[in-house]
């Protein structure tokens, strides 16, 4: 995962919950303009001071990508997801993580965490035998 990538999305006006949907279109070599508008629900903790991080949301969204059939499948792979997300942060809002930022994201704790976001969640799709580029095997 490129960091400059996610600078050059920033940059581009997407907030944290549509660059994850980005990088995950960017690897299925797709692009799907709406889902990324789409995406822009999640954002700052879904418009809540209290809404968990549009990182971890859209996380959790993705993994339904790629086991739409499969409930369990799916269960494991966002409970997977969601159990790195509490490793690297002691709060899952928004706000806990951007702090005095907010209702902006961090300068360097977002990126990071985007980053770190989007590897683990390759990284769980393929200890799961899924191939991150193609969500319909």
């Amino acid at each position: 995962m490129d960091n400059l990538e996610i600078l050059k999305l920033k940059s581009e006006g997407y907030c944290c919950s549509q660059i994850m949907v980005a990088l995950v279109l960017d690897l299925m070599g797709r692009e799907n303009p709406d889902l990324i508008h789409f995406a822009r629900g999640l954002c700052m903790g879904y418009g809540s001071d209290t809404g968990d991080c549009g990182i971890l949301t859209a996380g959790i969204c993705i993994m339904a990508l790629y086991a739409p059939a499969d409930r369990d499948r799916c269960a494991a792979l966002q409970e997977a997801f969601i159990e790195s997300f509490r490793e690297w942060t002691q709060d899952t809002t928004c706000q806990g993580i951007t702090e005095e930022f907010y209702p902006q994201m961090h300068p360097s704790a977002c990126g990071t965490l985007l980053a770190r976001a989007h590897e683990r969640l390759v990284a769980i799709l393929v200890e799961n035998g899924i191939d991150p580029s193609d969500p319909e095997e």
